[in-house]
C-alpha cells in the first residue's frame, strides 16, 4: 500500500491499514516535525478519531484542554457553547500521528509526488522525486492525502479548482506579561465587514495562543487575508488586549483550503483520496483535522476489507464515495447553508441575541459541535422561526 502525504488524514490511513498487516510505505515531500498552518483546534469528531486510533494519550498529555467555546456576533454579544476541546500545534500532532504510522508497521520515505503510475486507466502506484533523486513506487492501491495542492491533485486526475473555496492564515503569540487577559477558552468571532469570514483565538500549551481569521467564498482571496487579520487584530477587543501583553513568536502565514465537498472526487482505480484531498473541511468553521483522520480511517477500512474478501477493487473508489456521504453528507449540507447565514450580519446577532434568550439556539450549536442530532434542524427556515421564539 502506498499513501502520499503524513499528515492526519494520512497517517490515519497509515495507521489502520499497518495495524492491519498491511505493508505501507507513507510519502511526504517533508521530514517531520514540520509546521502547518492550521488553526489546531480538535473538537468531537477529532478527538474521537484519535481515540480510535490508540494516540488520544499522547496528544491530550502534551494539549490545551477545555470545555468552552465563546463564538461572538458581529455586535459583540457572545454565545457561550459548552463540549470537549483540545488545542496542540499541527507540528507536533502530525508527528504524533505518524509516529503512530510508524510504529505500527508503516516506512515513512520522504519524497514528493510528480504524477501517477498507471496500469490502463487506473493508478499503479507512484513517480517521486526524493533527495537522491527519481524514485518509483509500485502499489495495488494509493491513497492520496496532499490537502489542498492542486498540482498534486490534478497530475493524479483528482480535478482541483484553481482558486480555493477557502483561505486561513494564523500566527502563534507567546504571553510575556502578567496582566495579560484571562483567555481559557476557544474564541471565534464575525466581524461585520469580512462575513462569513471570521476570526479566531485558540490557546496553546505554554501560554501560547494561535490567532487567526479565514475567509470563504466569493470573499477567500488570499491577498485579502493578511488586512483581515491586522482588522482583527486591532479592532476585536480580546485579540487588541492579548497581543498588548504578547510576543509574535511564528508570524502570520495564509494557505488555501478546500471545504464542503466542492468537486468531491474520491478517486479512480487503484487510487483513494482522503482528507483536504477530496475537500473534507467543514464549510463555514473550517474545521477539517476530524473528518481528515475520519476520511483517512474509512479508506483504510475499506481497502482491508476488500482485500481480505477477494473483492475486486475497480469499485473502491465510488463506494468509498458513497458510504463517506452517507455518513457525513447530511453534515456538510447543514455547514453549507451555516456558510450562507454567516455571510448575513445582522443574522448572525440575532441568532446570538436569542441563543442568549433561550436554550434552542444554544443546543443545537452545540449538538453541531459535539456531533450529534441533525445538523440541519437549525439552518432551515423552521429552524430559524423556532429561534425566534425558543
Amino acid at each position: 500500500m502506498l499513501v502520499i502525504g503524513a499528515g492526519p488524514a494520512g497517517s490515519a490511513a497509515a495507521c489502520v491499514l499497518a495495524a492491519a498487516g498491511r505493508h505501507v510505505l507513507i510519502a511526504d515531500q517533508q521530514t517531520f516535525p514540520r509546521d502547518k498552518i492550521c488553526g489546531d483546534g480538535l473538537i468531537s469528531d477529532a478527538l474521537h478519531a484519535l481515540t480510535a486510533l490508540g494516540v488520544d494519550a499522547d496528544v491530550t498529555s502534551e494539549a490545551w484542554r477545555g470545555q468552552e467555546l465563546r463564538l461572538y456576533a458581529p455586535n459583540l454579544r457572545h454565545v457561550t457553547l459548552r463540549s470537549d476541546f483540545a488545542c496542540l500545534p499541527r507540528e507536533r500532532l502530525d508527528d504524533i500521528l505518524l509516529t503512530a504510522a510508524r510504529r505500527a508497521g508503516a516506512d515513512f520515505r520522504r519524497a514528493t509526488a510528480v504524477s501517477p503510475l498507471l496500469n490502463g486507466n487506473g493508478v499503479a502506484g507512484a513517480r517521486f522525486t526524493t533527495p537522491e533523486g527519481g524514485l518509483e513506487v509500485r502499489a495495488g492501491i494509493t491513497i492520496l492525502a496532499v490537502g489542498a495542492n492542486a498540482t498534486v491533485l490534478n497530475a493524479f486526475g483528482l480535478a482541483a479548482p484553481t482558486k480555493p473555496d477557502a483561505v486561513a492564515g494564523r500566527a502563534y503569540y507567546e504571553v510575556t506579561s502578567g496582566n495579560a487577559p484571562a483567555i481559557d477558552h476557544l474564541v471565534i468571532a464575525y466581524d461585520r465587514g469580512w462575513c462569513p469570514g471570521y476570526g479566531w483565538i485558540f490557546p496553546s500549551p505554554g501560554g501560547r495562543f494561535n490567532i487567526g481569521v479565514a475567509l470563504f467564498g466569493a470573499t477567500a482571496a488570499r491577498g485579502r487575508l493578511h488586512r483581515f487579520f491586522d482588522a482583527f487584530c486591532r479592532t476585536f477587543p480580546p485579540a487588541a488586549g492579548l497581543l498588548a501583553t504578547s510576543t509574535c513568536i511564528r508570524p502570520f502565514r495564509g494557505a488555501p483550503i478546500r471545504s464542503g465537498l466542492q468537486q468531491l472526487s474520491a478517486g479512480r482505480p487503484g487510487l483513494l483520496a482522503a482528507g483536504e484531498a477530496m475537500a473534507t473541511t467543514y464549510s463555514a468553521t473550517g474545521e477539517g483535522i476530524g473528518k481528515a483522520l475520519e476520511s483517512g480511517m474509512l479508506a483504510a477500512e475499506m481497502v482491508d476489507d476488500a482485500l481480505r474478501t477477494r473483492r475486486p477493487l475497480a469499485g473502491l473508489a465510488d463506494a468509498y464515495r458513497m458510504e463517506f456521504l452517507r455518513r457525513f453528507g447530511a453534515r456538510y449540507r447543514a455547514y453549507r447553508v451555516a456558510q450562507r447565514w454567516a455571510g448575513s450580519p445582522m443574522l448572525l446577532n440575532v441568532l446570538a441575541t436569542r441563543a442568549n434568550a433561550g436554550r434552542y439556539v444554544q443546543a443545537e450549536l452545540e449538538a453541531l459541535i459535539r456531533e450529534q442530532g441533525d445538523a440541519s434542524s437549525l439552518f432551515s427556515a423552521g429552524g430559524f422561526l423556532k429561534a425566534l421564539v425558543g
